[in-house]
């Protein structure tokens, strides 16, 4: 909008009404947010999860970057929730847990269901029990749409995830740096990038039918699924590696791409930020020839790829969310636009 006013020939009415739009949408996602808030508070984190960062304003941020219309507002919230719980595993596996507890772990997201001989951490239980939680919730909601078929492809997203994870934990365990063959394809995976599409997914209504989720879990997966993931998991190892290597973090892209190749952090920097760009023509690519799935998702699919290219361009504004990630939020969801 403040492009649209700068230029002479802009129409006053029409820009108006672009201000009037944006705040009563505003307002709408405030109200989503309060909702969220209260959420997060009940789960009392503090105690149930004291690691558990507090983050829950900037999942809602990275929800409302593909879901952007405004009967999006359930699917908007269980991608927002699905964001924070997968945060917080993510912590458990790179920090928290052993590895016997980690594979124990495993065990129970594959069966889906803790027994009385799994040793895993009372945090743990309570984690598992809030996801069962948001699925019971996001099932409720598709199958009063006859979308049930949604909660198989979801559960499937969980147990793919937490394979990757554990195959990075053993690579820390064992002090291995894999090669960039056999660090991507598993790396897209545990960015978080397809289960945040397969949940988008399942808020999207009548657009994603059974045949977009077969198609998203085909395999191979689809390439904007593959390329617009990768993206992701390398602009996040671009920017975070230093401070996850000195935490205690499985090989990122960088010195998985420094011991292949023989370079420099900087010479790794430079040759991963040109992988990226190559990966954007394949993203494009699909989007601008929508054959395979309808164009709502592709659009919904690369809108949540271009969040991380907005908030991971310069620094991990996730982690460091005091900054960039700060004036992002003040300007979308806390300052109205003065009409």
């Amino acid at each position: 909008m403040s492009f649209y006013q700068q230029d002479d020939t802009h129409n006053e009415a029409i820009l108006k009404l672009g201000k009037l739009d944006f705040n009563l949408g505003q307002k709408l996602h405030q109200h989503e947010l309060k909702l969220l808030t209260k959420w997060w508070m009940d789960l009392d984190t503090s105690n149930t999860l004291p690691f558990a960062r507090d983050r829950m304003i900037e999942c809602y941020l990275w929800a409302l970057g593909p879901l952007v219309e405004p009967d999006h507002t359930t699917g908007r919230i269980f991608l927002a929730k699905i964001t924070a719980l997968v945060s917080i595993l993510d912590d458990i596996f790179d920090v928290h847990g052993t590895l016997d507890e980690l594979e124990s772990i495993v065990n129970v997201i594959e069966r889906w269901g803790i027994s009385d001989e799994d040793v895993v951490p009372n945090y743990f239980k309570f984690w598992f029990k809030t996801l069962l939680d948001l699925f019971a919730d996001i099932e409720a909601h598709v199958s009063k749409e006859g979308r049930s078929f949604c909660m198989v492809y979801a559960r499937r997203g969980v147990k793919e995830l937490v394979r990757t994870y554990i195959k990075e934990a053993r690579w820390y365990n064992k002090g291995y740096i894999p090669t960039m063959e056999e660090y991507v394809p598993n790396g897209y995976v545990s960015v978080g990038y397809p289960l945040g599409m397969t949940i988008l997914c399942c808020g999207m209504g009548e657009a994603a039918s059974e045949e977009v989720f077969q198609w998203l879990f085909n395999q191979p997966n689809p390439n904007i699924v593959v390329a617009g993931s990768s993206i992701v998991r390398l602009m996040d190892d671009i920017v975070s590696h230093e401070f996850e290597q000195e935490r205690g973090h499985v090989a990122s892209a960088v010195e998985c791409y420094m011991k292949q190749y023989g370079v420099s952090k900087q010479e790794a920097h430079v040759g991963l930020n040109n992988l990226v760009e190559i990966l954007w023509k394949d993203v494009n690519e699909d989007i601008l020839q929508p054959l395979k799935a309808p164009l709502p998702v592709l659009t919904a699919i690369i809108n949540l790829v271009r969040v991380m290219d907005l908030l991971y361009k310069d620094e991990d504004t996730y982690t460091n969310a005091k900054t960039f990630m700060k004036e992002v939020i003040t300007s979308t969801l806390v300052e109205p636009v003065s009409i």
